[in-house]
């Protein structure tokens, strides 16, 4: 048998073919992202401040770009303004990746006096000019291990803010009024009008003109004895003493728990004071009203707690916050305690992270939304920011929420947790979706899925360009899969071997194209592309066990699109002018805020999906590699981030020559030498993404090329 063959059936080695697979693999398409603060995407993210009715949590590209619309300028001293402000954004990300964490107005004025430090007054002038209008502050977040918990605990922070400031507005307004009816039964009675009262009720300045014994004497005879029956007076002062005694018992906002155990001893703690707090509310508005009558209302108020204890009086108070993370505890008992949660009845908004996206705790939300009842969101942190309007809606949710994320931090990992995350999304492993339970009868309103790049397909493919022999670029399309995603993960180094030089090529076969193909049969063994540390491109094979992981996580993503599929005709079969949404945010194919979204062609909502989600795994142009050695993308070369062009036309409107736009509508460098360097450079500085990169100019001879190498150090 041959050594490929034997290793993809036994996971067993022999001879001199075949090499231990390094734990600093990762999948070749990552080959052309060594620096990602020179990178815009995503994150880094702000967490916001006081949001009001705005979003709590922004990408930092988005805050940088609406402030450059603020202070746009034409000419020369427009580009220089918006050269300077993007060099600080690009300081902010290294300032983060270095370690140096803070808010947004301060890692700006540690950027800003990097940037002045190497560009002198006229940048100082640009920053503060730029600097003025940033009203908005919070802190800064990267996508590391903790940004799943900073990111859901800040964004159920705001929602519980709002939620117990609404509650508070209503106890004191019912307390308020309350006290107003007692204090006016006071003051008409004879006890309210003696000599003390009636100078207590009036301002000290005014008291020396008044004979307070006098006026006594003349509204005695006015007088009566109390209006409100003894009974419900008792009532009112026993009302407003449970609502100032229920606030105490609940206003607590240290409700984040480390466990599912300490959540629920919590829930159960509380549960008496928000049913006794709910009691008071309910009688507290109908004395006001007048609408309290003993016959029937006695015996509704004096229901037991459970009773009192509703969804809709659950979504009055302050939820419970609870962070499930399998990496600190073994992974089975942890399911089992949060499956425990999530039908306990109590509302608890569970964060589950895991760092395995192609285990168990990969399956866990798909299992979640088979109870029913539980609003479920699952997405990998380099797409939270995407699914902020689900995460909110989880939170706002009156029954128990899950929030399952995959870090993409995993231990000695080669790559930085946001590629990998991204991997996860784009490998169908990990994929983002929502239910909601509340959104409708059935699965065509309650599930969503964020379809992730090239939904249709069930492998996203993407060309690779590589120096093959002879140091010639060739091009190859290579699909990412479950398996280029285990790359990542160094736990599943066993499952790989890497084929040395050029051994066995005629029997390998990219496991993309062969997943379901019998290997005794065709005696050819799957691999996919790999580069290492010294930056080789490899070919590595993959034992039977991940292939079928691979294919098992293939057959569930088919799943998931029959699911959404579901959703597609009941959008096609709406009229026209209906509108489209799910769970307070924007379900497939539409855009805008909820409530106002409107059905939109599949080919825009594609697109838009490949323009603005997380960083792509792979471009037309991919980095040049080797079988001897590949090399990171230079500085020096021009190029396009191709998946993230959003189509604007202004490259191609400059020059149709050098710039064309690909299959996707996307652009890419058709003819380097149709065009000149001011082009390239004047094309980076009216690219609305920012995702051309000029390079060094071909002809050193070019007029004017040492103003344009200084517009062109900003796009590097």
């Amino acid at each position: 048998m041959d050594e490929p063959v034997l290793f993809h059936l036994a996971g067993v080695r022999v001879g001199d073919g075949l090499a231990a697979a390094s734990a600093s693999l990762r999948p070749a398409l990552f080959a052309r992202f060594v620096d990602l603060t020179r990178l815009r995407y995503d994150f880094p993210l702000v967490l916001i401040e006081a949001p009001g009715d705005g979003p709590c949590v922004r990408p930092l590209s988005a805050i940088v770009d609406e402030l450059l619309g603020q202070v746009a300028q034409k000419g020369v001293a427009g580009d220089r303004l918006r050269r300077s402000v993007l060099r600080a954004e690009r300081g902010i990300r290294g300032l983060l990746a270095a370690g140096q964490g803070g808010t947004l107005s301060a890692l700006w004025t540690r950027a800003a006096e990097a940037v002045i430090s190497a560009r002198g007054a006229e940048a100082a002038a640009d920053l503060a000019r730029a600097g003025a209008p940033l009203t908005v502050d919070g802190e800064v977040i990267d996508c590391d291990e903790n940004t799943p918990l900073r990111f859901v605990r800040h964004v159920w922070r705001s929602h519980q803010a709002r939620r117990i400031a609404a509650l508070r507005r209503r106890i004191d307004r019912a307390s308020g009024r309350l006290a107003d009816l007692i204090v006016a039964d006071i003051q008409r009675s004879g006890s309210g009008r003696r000599p003390e009262r009636l100078r207590a009720a009036v301002g000290t300045p005014h008291r020396d003109l008044f004979d307070f014994d006098l006026m006594a004497h003349l509204l005695a005879k006015p007088s009566g004895p109390p209006a409100l029956p003894p009974r419900r007076r008792h009532r009112i002062e026993e009302t407003l003493v449970a609502l100032r005694r229920g606030w105490s018992a609940i206003a607590d906002e240290a409700l984040v728990f480390g466990s599912i155990d300490a959540a629920l001893a919590a829930f159960r703690e509380r549960r008496h004071a928000m049913a006794e707090t709910a009691r008071a509310l309910a009688v507290a508005e109908l004395e006001v009203e007048g609408r309290y009558v003993e016959a029937t209302h006695d015996g509704q108020i004096g229901r037991s707690d459970e009773d009192w204890l509703t969804p809709e009086v659950l979504a009055l108070f302050p939820d419970l916050l609870v962070r499930v993370d399998t990496r600190r505890e073994a992974s089975a008992a942890v399911r089992a305690q949060l499956l425990e949660g999530l039908t306990s009845g109590a509302p608890l908004k569970m964060l589950f992270e895991t760092d395995d996206a192609i285990g168990v705790d990969g399956q866990l939300a798909t299992s979640a939304m088979g109870l029913g009842e539980v609003f479920v969101v699952q997405t990998p942190s380099a797409h939270l920011h995407r699914m902020a309007a689900a995460v909110t809606a989880a939170i706002a949710h009156s029954g128990p929420s899950l929030i399952s994320v995959f870090t993409g931090v995993t231990d000695r990992g080669a790559s930085p947790a946001y590629l990998v995350s991204a991997a996860a999304l784009t490998s169908r492993a990990f994929p983002a979706f929502s239910y909601d339970p509340a959104a409708g009868p059935d699965w065509r309103h309650r599930f969503t899925l964020d379809g992730g790049p090239q939904p249709d397909r069930i492998w996203p493919t993407y060309a690779f360009s590589y120096a093959g022999s002879a140091r010639r670029r060739a091009t190859a399309e290579v699909a990412f899969t479950v398996a280029d995603l285990a790359l990542c993960d160094p736990r599943r180094s066993a499952h790989f071997a890497a084929v040395v030089g050029d051994a066995w090529a005629d029997r390998l076969a990219p496991l993309a194209e062969t997943l379901d193909a019998d290997v005794r049969a065709t005696g050819r063994a799957p691999f996919v592309h790999a580069v290492d540390a010294r930056d080789r491109l490899l070919r590595v094979l993959v034992d039977q066990r991940l292939v079928a992981a691979t294919r098992r996580t293939a057959d569930a993503w088919k799943r998931l699109r029959e699911l959404d599929d579901l959703k597609r005709d009941r959008a096609m079969t709406a009229p026209p002018a209906q509108t489209v949404a799910t769970n307070g945010h924007a379900a497939p194919g539409t855009s805008g805020p909820a409530g106002a979204q409107t059905e939109a062609r599949s080919d825009e909502v594609e697109h838009a999906l490949r323009a603005q989600g997380p960083l792509p795994l792979g471009t037309r142009e991919g980095s040049p590699a080797s079988e001897v050695g590949i090399g990171s993308r230079s500085p020096d070369e021009a190029y396009i981030e191709t998946a993230r062009c959003s189509t604007c036309n202004e490259c191609t409107q400059l020059n149709p020559r050098m710039f064309a736009y690909d299959e996707n509508k996307q652009a890419y460098i058709k003819d380097i030498t149709a065009g000149t360097y001011r082009e390239l450079v004047e094309a980076a500085e009216s690219c609305q993404v920012a995702i051309i990169h000029p390079g060094k100019p071909r002809d050193p001879k070019e007029l004017g090329l040492e103003e344009l190498l200084q517009r062109a150090e900003a796009f590097r």
